[in-house]
Order: C-alpha cells, then sequence, then structure tokens
C-alpha cells in the first residue's frame, strides 16, 4: 500500500512539472551576422534567464519565470552597439519578428496578452521618445558663445518639457483605461509622482488583491508610506546604505560640500556613460562636490560588478532593497539614472533625468563655481 502511494506522488510530481507551464521564444531577426549572442533578463531581480545565438536571421529560448508578468531585456552586443527591447511577459509563448533596425520599438511581438498592452502603450509614445532623444542631443552638442547656447538650451528643453507632458497625458490615459491590468499598475510605479496623494491612494484602492500584492502594488503602497517626494528647492532626505565593505554611511555624514546624488543600475546603459562626467566632476572640483551612487541593484553581486567595472573613485552604496528602496521612492526616482545636486546648505539645487554625452557636466557648470 504504501509503495502504492508513493508511486502515486511520484507520477502526480512528474506529472506535474512536466505540465507546468513555461514560456518560449522564436525569434526571426535580420541584421545580425551568425553566432550573435542573445540575453533574456529579469530586470527586477537582475538574473539572466536564458541566451541563444542566432543562426540564419532566427534564435530561440525555453524556460520558466514567475508566473506573474514583469520586465525582461532582451539584448544584444553588435558591432560596438547595445540593441534591446522590453518584453512585459511572463511564461508565455512569444514570437518576435523584424529587422535590426527595427529595435527597441518597432520590433513585431505577439503570443502574450500584457505584452500585447505594452506594445499599444509603446506604439502610442515612441514617436515622442525619438524627439525626446533627438532635442538631447542637440543639446550636447551645442556650441558658439555663452549667451546663444542658453537661448538655444532654453529652447530644446522647452520642447522637451512639452513632450514630456504629452507622454504623461497619454501614459495616464492608459493607466486610467487599463487600471487592474500588470502593464497599467507598471506603468503607474513610473507615474505615481504625477499623481496627488489622494488620486493615487484611491486609484491603489481601486485595484484587486492580486495586483495589490504584485509587485508593482507593493511599491506603490511603500511610496504611499513615505510620503511625497524631495523637489528642487526642498532640503534633503537623509538615508543610510552600505559601501562594499559593509560600512554604513549617511548622506549627512558630508559637510561643506555640494554633493551629487546618483541614482544608478549597473545594467543601465546611460548610467555606464555617465561615469565619465563623473570621474571629471572630481577632477574639477577637487574639495567642493562629493559623488554619491546609491545603486538601485536587487542583487549585491550584481552591484559589485559595477564598482570593478568602473572603478569609481567617489561613495558607492547599496540598501538591498532594489526597486522596493525607500530612499529612492522618497527622491522620486521612476527612471536611471537620476541625479540630485545638492548644495552645502543641504537644499536640492536641481535634479536631472537621463543622460547624453557631456549633459552632466555641462548643467553642474553653471551651478559650481
Amino acid at each position: 500500500m504504501k509503495k502504492n502511494i508513493f508511486l502515486i506522488i511520484l507520477f502526480l510530481s512528474v506529472t506535474t512539472a512536466c505540465f507546468a507551464q513555461k514560456f518560449a521564444i522564436n525569434a526571426t531577426i535580420t541584421g545580425f551576422k551568425d553566432q550573435t549572442k542573445f540575453i533574456l533578463k529579469d530586470i527586477t531581480n537582475d538574473v539572466i534567464i536564458d541566451s541563444a545565438i542566432i543562426i540564419n536571421n532566427k534564435f530561440g529560448m525555453r524556460g520558466q519565470v514567475a508566473a506573474e508578468p514583469h520586465s525582461y531585456w532582451l539584448s544584444a552586443t553588435y558591432n560596438g552597439k547595445f540593441y534591446y527591447v522590453v518584453l512585459f511577459i511572463s511564461n508565455d509563448k512569444i514570437k518576435i519578428t523584424g529587422d535590426i533596425s527595427d529595435f527597441p520599438f518597432d520590433l513585431h511581438i505577439t503570443g502574450s496578452p500584457s505584452q500585447d498592452k505594452s506594445t499599444s502603450l509603446n506604439n502610442q509614445t515612441k514617436a515622442l521618445y525619438k524627439q525626446r532623444n533627438t532635442l538631447v542631443a542637440e543639446y550636447v552638442a551645442l556650441k558658439g558663445d555663452s549667451a546663444t547656447v542658453a537661448a538655444k538650451s532654453k529652447q530644446i528643453w522647452h520642447t522637451i518639457g512639452k513632450l514630456d507632458s504629452i507622454d504623461d497625458i497619454i501614459r495616464k490615459r492608459f493607466i486610467k483605461e487599463n487600471l487592474n491590468s500588470y502593464t497599467a499598475v507598471s506603468e503607474l510605479t513610473y507615474l505615481k509622482s504625477r499623481y496627488s496623494k489622494d488620486t493615487l491612494q484611491k486609484m491603489y484602492d481601486e485595484l484587486i488583491p492580486k495586483y495589490k500584492q504584485s509587485e508593482y502594488g507593493k511599491i506603490i503602497a511603500i511610496y504611499l508610506k513615505v510620503g511625497n517626494p524631495v523637489k528642487t528647492g526642498d532640503a534633503y532626505v537623509d538615508f543610510e546604505a552600505w559601501d562594499k565593505e559593509g560600512l554604513a554611511h549617511k548622506l549627512s555624514d558630508i559637510k561643506g560640500k555640494y554633493i551629487l546624488l546618483d541614482f544608478s543600475a549597473t545594467n543601465c546603459g546611460p548610467c555606464v556613460e555617465s561615469v565619465k562626467d563623473m570621474k571629471l566632476l572630481t577632477k574639477q572640483y577637487p574639495g567642493k562636490l562629493a559623488i554619491v551612487t546609491f545603486s538601485e541593484d536587487a542583487a549585491k553581486k550584481t552591484w559589485l560588478e559595477s564598482i570593478h567595472r568602473d572603478s569609481p573613485d567617489w561613495l558607492s552604496v547599496w540598501d538591498g532593497k532594489g526597486d522596493n528602496s525607500e530612499t529612492s521612492l522618497k527622491y522620486g526616482v521612476t527612471g536611471y539614472p537620476t541625479f540630485f545636486l545638492i548644495n552645502p546648505e543641504g537644499k536640492i539645487v536641481t535634479s536631472i533625468i537621463g543622460y547624453g554625452d557631456g549633459s552632466l557636466a555641462k548643467t553642474i557648470k553653471g551651478i559650481i563655481k
């Protein structure tokens, strides 16, 4: 009898394993040479899920991920350039078709309801994204006398502000129309600071339990708990985090200097590019400027890899909470890199979202004398 029960349990275990839902990605993408390696990475938990090489324009991936949809990067480095697309999926059967020129927004992706919603939103906002990138590149390339550069800079950032406002309107409309969906709740985590706390609380209350309990719902709950994010003109908010040796540091430990607080992630391309600007700044403003990088990486190992790679000559700290860090939520961080410049009196002078070649040094140059 015991033997029969054991066999039944074994059969059920094997059957459950065999039929457990798994993801499958089948891609046909032209423009890459054979043997180019593609990597699928869990952005939230900073874990590589799978990798594959492309042969005759095709590759496939198989495996199992979380049942709850969230963001994964499918990426490749080719001819010195990084190509990526964000997949918003769970254990779905995904089909991807397109060309190298279609990265990151124009690939045809089917097979996942959450991805379909994400693609629908991307189609509404990608033109704005491309215009914004073009304008940032124009800003970085500005040359001439200071008055002319200042006038053109003002015009460019005024236009960027308009584009960002339109983008917010589109995304807010999408959230309202699709609130009880993983895609909309994910978007809400990025736009949470654009809502009043009362409005955000009401939207959170309208979520059904599975979305409240999702990783994105938890971020919103923590954000509601920590209160309004800081803004330019406010006093900085102190925090405690740890360096690579495990020693605790507070922002308040730094006295009598400007502080450049850098919210960063190891696998963020613009974050990596900004390192050269920060190294330049440490040489330009010795004794006047202290840089502190606050890592948003979920895994300590990944954060330490960035220190080994970038060799920062400034303080890099980590609190181990990733996107759920109360520090980053209190500073209203919605993307990487995000910088806050704090004056010696402890006031936030300016904040800078994103990075273009030379843009960080150029902005700070006008503030620190």
